[in-house]
């Protein structure tokens, strides 16, 4: 009785978190300001942390134009090595969603500093990404509309 709860558990949640076969997203899905939220862990030498790690949080802003272009985005780091507190500050990048609903971004910070992420786009409101670089913060980014359109975001 236990595996049968156990297999029916296991495939509602594959069936729950299966691709949209019929989906139809393209760049335009995303279009407009998002907010988005990560948390994570980052990389660290033994003397500033025995266990090689420390958190680390980011949220911001971030606005597409439903043609493939992140046109601004705000960012704002914390974290709990000594030297880290807080930093703050602006990107532009590109993106492609295909039509299943997944995709991919490049976030350009401006001074050489460039992210790639993967992307699965959750409806015309909601899109979740994981950095993929090498070395990359081990996060995974929630994002939500909250606003139409192409607005500028602006920095705090």
């Amino acid at each position: 009785m236990t595996n049968k709860r156990i297999f029916a558990t296991l495939t509602l949640l594959f069936l729950a978190g299966a691709p949209n076969l019929h989906a139809k997203c393209s760049n335009a899905t995303l279009k407009g300001t998002y907010a988005y939220t990560s948390q994570g862990f980052t990389e660290v030498t033994p003397g500033i942390s025995p266990a090689g790690f420390v958190p680390w949080a980011q949220t911001g802003l971030i606005v597409f134009d439903g043609k493939g272009n992140v046109t601004s985005g705000t960012f704002t780091v914390a974290t709990t090595i000594p030297a880290g507190g807080t930093q703050r500050g602006t990107f532009t990048g590109t993106y492609s969603v295909n039509r299943d609903c997944t995709g991919t971004s490049l976030t350009d910070l401006g001074d050489g500093t460039v992210f790639h992420f993967d992307l699965v786009i959750q409806g015309p409101s909601r899109y979740t990404a994981i950095n993929t670089d090498l070395g990359a913060f081990m996060s995974v980014y929630s994002a939500q509309k909250i606003a139409e359109g192409q607005q500028e975001a602006e920095v705090p």
